[in-house]
């Protein structure tokens, strides 16, 4: 076939797809074959599992990091930074207020091995703590090494987290910018199996485009996961960089295509082999495609668990209060399905 009759059939191609006149079949659904007296049990043991793993992963995290707590010098001491830790991953498992939160350190102090109780207001602080934060980053890798040799196809989204419950992110964010600042925009990277976040960005501006975040999502994860074999994405990532970029990283690309693009390589072997794919198997290209459904699940989950109001003040300690859940999220998806 000539390289006009190639671009005939992909415009073709599109044109039909852009109006539903390609008829997706999705692979044939296999039985889930789940264990349901290890799921049943899974959900009574949630509590218990989220605390365990709050203090064995901190704890971990913080002979990993080789911090040392002995406080020296004038003043009142400070607290063990990885009590402050246990206490903002706490918080955000429950989705309360920092006074609350407060007392439920108070509360479950024993069972996560926190020293000694301590003020809302020092919760508070917590958030803006460097050793806080490298820990909470530290805890994020740490939750996803169980599958790290296992999930190998990724996609990434972005969305509005609201920091509001009246906010809906789908209304407003064609809004204007008043009304965008009522959300918290994350860009993130998700695994399409286990459905963890493996990288996340929150953009200063609630209406940044997604694309420029792709490359440093991307990195991150080649730096957790063992292989890239697919990378799926909306038009919105559509460009030859991009699929340059997870060609690089051992993938292969798959980018919903818009109207008026060319098979023209422009320097990305990857992008015109990616379009080529899609003219000869058009089915196969779409099933690859549609893995992503299983991102918008997982963002799907993530705004059912952590959408009540934010617990803590103020738009920036938005943005930091939604990096620790984050983790948080990770943890029950990684308890469920490696116990299934």
């Amino acid at each position: 076939m000539t390289k006009r009759k190639k671009q005939e059939r992909l415009e073709k191609f599109i044109d039909q797809l852009k109006n539903d006149e390609i008829d997706y079949e999705p692979p044939e659904e296999e039985e889930s074959g789940v264990d349901w007296s290890s799921y049943d049990e899974a959900q009574v043991n949630e509590l218990k599992d989220m605390l365990l793993f709050v203090k064995k992963s901190v704890d971990e995290a913080v002979e990993r990091l080789g911090f040392d707590n002995d406080s020296e010098g004038r003043g009142r001491p400070s607290y063990p930074t990885e009590d402050l830790a246990k206490g903002v991953l706490l918080q955000q498992y429950f989705e309360i207020s920092n006074r609350v939160a407060a007392g439920f350190v108070d509360l479950f102090k024993e069972k996560l091995g926190i020293e000694k109780a301590y003020s809302y207001k020092t919760l508070e602080r917590a958030y803006d703590n460097p050793h806080v934060a490298m820990i909470l980053r530290e805890v994020f890798e740490m939750s996803q090494e169980s599958v790290e040799d296992e999930e190998d196809t990724f996609s990434p989204d972005g969305t509005g987290i609201p920091n509001s419950m009246k906010n809906n992110w789908e209304k407003e964010k064609e809004s204007d910018d008043e009304e965008s600042e009522k959300f918290t925009q994350m860009i993130a990277m998700i695994g399409a199996t286990y459905q963890l976040i493996s990288s996340v960005k929150f953009p200063d501006n609630p209406k940044a485009h997604e694309s420029p975040y792709f490359e440093p999502l991307l990195e991150e994860t080649s730096d957790i996961y063992v292989q890239i074999d697919l990378v799926s994405m909306d038009s919105a990532y559509l460009s030859r960089d991009n699929c340059t970029l997870v060609e690089e990283h051992g993938g292969t690309p798959r980018i919903y295509p818009k109207k008026g693009i060319t098979l023209k390589r422009r320097g990305s072997w990857a992008w015109t082999d990616m379009l080529l794919d899609f003219i000869e198997n058009p089915q196969e290209w779409l099933r690859e495609y549609h893995t992503r459904s299983n991102v918008e699940s997982g963002f799907s989950t993530f705004k059912r668990h952590f959408l009540s109001e934010n617990p803590s003040n103020g738009e920036e300690k938005q943005k930091h209060s939604q990096e620790p859940a984050t983790t948080t999220s990770n943890e029950p998806a990684t308890s469920d399905d490696k116990k299934d």
